[in-house]
């Protein structure tokens, strides 16, 4: 009887040795994979979501054209106070358009936005370049307001 016991205590040290290996295992190759590249709507939707309030976040999503000739470290410092103080926010965003074309992306966004001179919709049309490290970076934003509403 003893020995039939030590067997079932056996088995179930086994099963349960195996069920961790496998969980470990299984965990180790989903650590390992890297994740895949932001698609440009991905990085685009991440900008809306941290530009202005997040200017460090919103630099890494950023060529050096885009800020001008402007490291990083440079743009935070003299755009930032800039953008804070105008309090923009996106109130509402819409991807319109993607299109991807080799190494250059075009992405079209109707937002709402809100600053301290007021609230309006605009569409913005945002560039994208595949940098070397193979991710996708904005470029160029060109911002298209109506004022076909507006007094003269």
């Amino acid at each position: 009887m003893k020995a039939k016991g030590k067997g079932r205590w056996g088995v179930w040290y086994t099963v349960i040795c195996l069920a961790i290996a496998i969980c470990v295992a299984g965990g180790g190759n989903a650590v390992s994979q890297e994740p895949a590249s932001s698609t440009p709507r991905q990085v685009v939707e991440q900008w809306v979501e941290v530009f202005p309030g997040s200017i460090e976040l919103a630099a890494e999503l950023t060529t050096t054209a885009f800020r001008e000739g402007l490291s990083k470290e440079e743009w935070i410092a003299t755009r930032g106070p800039y953008l804070r103080n105008l309090q923009l926010k996106y109130v509402r965003t819409n991807i319109a358009h993607e299109k991807m074309v080799g190494d250059e992306a075009h992405v079209i966004v109707h937002a709402h936005i809100v600053t301290v001179m007021g609230d309006q919709p605009q569409d913005e049309l945002y560039v994208l370049l595949k940098n070397p490290e193979g991710r996708w970076v904005i470029d160029q934003v060109e911002v298209y307001t109506e004022t076909f509403n507006s007094s003269p």
